[in-house]
């Protein structure tokens, strides 16, 4: 408890969460494990030959097990797995605001108007692009977590303490769902998921020749493919422009949009549509943002994050060892 609070007293970021995405992190979290849990024991089942009740019920659609075990345990707090679901949830929290200046059936609109393209690839890109995105929102407008929609890295930090759980509350020992959560492992494909279907979308729109908006827009694009061009035009990761949208006044997105030479009143579109508060962006402040300084952020931000996590190291220990 005394370590709940003090992430509560003593923030290590100025990001604020509020409820809804508190709820869409849970709620997508206990989507993710129960989709892993049901391929497990689908496999288990069908090409390992395990005849278990359990079993059987959860790969026929039952109820998981494993979230009630893992909840508490420790193992979903991995830096991977938070990061991962904070992404999500913010990106359900930039849905919920565009929803509030905009209707859903408008929304669609913005991906169904490609699919009379000329390009038959852009029109089947479109359309995957809108499948993929049906099966992230449940009927209740929860966040729910597809496998497709799942990193690798993701889906092995889960596989795991899935395997154990079930295991566990199923009271099965030997290999089998071990075997069965290698295999999982072996056949996983997020090329289905909805950022690489809009990443496709935005790789052919450009590569279309037809005359589009030359800037990415939520209104006119839609969130997902608006990432998606957004982080094509930078350089950057999809999850790097989703985080920078949950940064107090959205700085580093308008260090972005400053960066790919938005112009003033697209910029400040862009800032009003994503913001979900009063803050405001101005003319000025985003005329007095230097371009040249922002060309280089962004060129930083693109690197490897490994690398910059190094440099900066590096950078803390150089400074340490000339102050002594």
């Amino acid at each position: 408890m005394a370590d709940d609070f003090a992430q509560a007293l003593f923030p290590r970021s100025a990001v604020v969460f509020n409820d809804r995405m508190r709820s869409n992190a849970r709620q997508y979290l206990h989507s993710a494990i129960g989709a892993i849990e049901q391929r497990i024991c689908q496999i288990a089942e069908r090409d390992l030959g395990v005849s278990h009740e359990m079993v059987a019920k959860i790969g026929g659609g039952g109820e998981p097990q494993s979230f009630a075990l893992l909840e508490h345990s420790g193992l979903l707090k991995t830096t991977d797995i938070v990061g991962h679901l904070f992404v999500r949830a913010q990106h359900g929290e930039l849905a919920a605001r565009m929803l509030q200046k905009i209707s859903q059936e408008e929304l669609e609109l913005t991906l169904t108007r490609h699919l009379d393209h000329d390009d038959p690839d852009v029109a089947e890109a479109a359309m995957g692009l809108l499948v993929a995105q049906s099966r992230t929102t449940g009927t209740t407008g929860e966040l729910v977590a597809s496998l497709a929609d799942l990193p690798p890295e993701i889906v092995y930090a889960l596989a795991w303490p899935v395997t154990a759980a079930l295991a566990s509350r199923a009271g099965i020992s030997g290999p089998n769902l071990q075997q069965a959560a290698e295999r999982l492992l072996a056949e996983h494909d997020e090329s289905g998921g909805v950022a690489r279907k809009a990443e496709r979308l935005a790789q052919l729109l450009d590569a279309s020749g037809v005359k589009a908006d030359p800037f990415p827009h939520p209104m006119r694009d839609g969130l997902a493919l608006f990432i998606a061009r957004l982080a094509r035009q930078s350089g950057l990761a999809s999850e790097q422009i989703i985080g920078f949208t949950a940064e107090p006044d959205m700085a580093r997105l308008v260090v972005v949009m400053r960066a790919a030479d938005f112009p003033v009143q697209e910029a400040l579109s862009v800032f009003a549509a994503l913001d979900g508060g009063d803050n405001i962006l101005t003319a000025a402040t985003y005329g007095e943002t230097d371009r040249d300084r922002s060309l280089a952020l962004v060129s930083a931000w693109a690197a490897p994050q490994a690398y910059q996590t190094a440099e900066r190291l590096l950078a803390d220990d150089y400074g340490g060892d000339r102050q002594k």
